[in-house]
């Protein structure tokens, strides 16, 4: 994580990544490496998890990513005031990153907003897959990757629903929705049907 961020920060700029390939490393050496961690923690802690882990350990990395990408669309406006942007330039052309401003929305550039919200749902599902992986009895572990989760879909909801908004603010979810989903959640945690259910309902209006 230290190498990654040293090279990703020594080289921001507000023109954007220059692919999706270097959205994926930067988002691993973020969040793909605490997931691989943790996931390490969960098997070392639990003989009846580390019967999977080589696929924990992969979807780890994926599920790392679907709440990376997340915050790096909510946040884009944030860190362009910081001088830095990790947007995916293929991923948006023609157009270009280093003439987004906010309150001036493109079409062009909501058109990649949607095809990164596409690809962060099918991360988003993985996740889900890592989920059913940890054993029903191991509640608190379910739990705290379930709010997680749900608290992004969320999220990616209000942004592909507000592609124009010039702040995290405009789709930051609310306290009653982040409250509505830690219920919910901690409801439905022992249960796989009651899961894919719920995050059915959740992704279905996604990309």
């Amino acid at each position: 994580m230290a190498k990654g961020m040293a090279e990703f920060q020594q080289n921001s700029n507000l023109n954007g990544l220059d692919n999706l390939v270097e959205m994926d490393r930067y988002c691993y050496y973020v969040a793909g490496v605490v997931g691989e961690m943790l996931t390490e923690l969960f098997c070392d802690y639990s003989a009846q998890i580390a019967d999977n882990k080589k696929l924990l350990q992969h979807l780890a990395i994926s599920f790392g990513q679907a709440l990376q990408m997340t915050n790096l669309l909510k946040d884009i406006w944030e860190d362009r005031q910081r001088g830095v942007c990790w947007l995916p330039q293929d991923i948006f052309a023609p157009f270009e990153l280093k003439n987004l401003t906010p309150n001036h929305y493109n079409p062009a550039f909501g058109d990649g907003l949607i095809k990164l919200i596409a690809i962060a749902n099918s991360h988003m599902h993985n996740a889900l897959r890592y989920i059913l992986l940890i054993p029903a009895s191991e509640i608190g572990i379910r739990r705290f990757c379930l709010w997680a989760l749900g608290m992004a879909a969320l999220t990616l909801r209000r942004i592909l629903k507000h592609k124009d908004f010039s702040q995290s603010q405009q789709v930051k979810i609310s306290r009653r929705s982040v409250k509505t989903t830690i219920l919910i959640s901690n409801l439905a945690t022992r249960s796989d049907i009651s899961l894919r259910i719920l995050f059915h309902l959740l992704t279905k209006n996604l990309p």
